[in-house]
């Protein structure tokens, strides 16, 4: 049994709102590196100008510092952050086999508040394509 990590409330802990992203939607790619571990594909479930939640096959140390990166084409945006909470999560696959993903909290660097917006502007950009 995997145990439940948490540094502060997740939802009393959110100074900003969230936009929930949704993968079919995502025309690039997310990837995440902490500290000596890079993750060519990390799931993404909301973003904000202060943080983000993602989900990962194996947890984070509460307080390690993760780069996350958005490309699209030859185009990419980033942002520093730490891991502020991480959950266990068990899943059933189809073919009835038990797995545990990792759903963690991210709390942007707020010293660089201009990369912060920028990248959550640009996610509500891919998310909200302009008619």
């Amino acid at each position: 049994m995997v145990q439940q990590h948490r540094n502060e409330p997740a939802e009393e802990a959110r100074d900003a709102s969230r936009q929930s992203i949704r993968l079919e939607e995502v025309n690039g790619n997310f990837e995440l590196d902490s500290e000596d571990v890079h993750f060519d594909s990390t799931i993404v479930n909301d973003v904000s100008v202060s943080g983000a939640g993602i989900e990962l096959p194996v947890p984070l140390e509460i307080g390690s510092k993760v780069d996350l990166v958005f490309t699209a084409g030859d185009w990419s945006i980033g942002v520093e952050g730490r891991v502020v909470w991480c959950n266990a999560v068990r899943a059933t696959s189809i073919d009835k086999k038990e797995t545990d993903s990792f759903r963690m909290g991210i709390k942007f660097n707020p010293e660089k508040n201009n990369d912060n917006v920028m990248f959550f502007m640009a996610s509500r950009a891919i998310l909200n394509p302009a008619s």
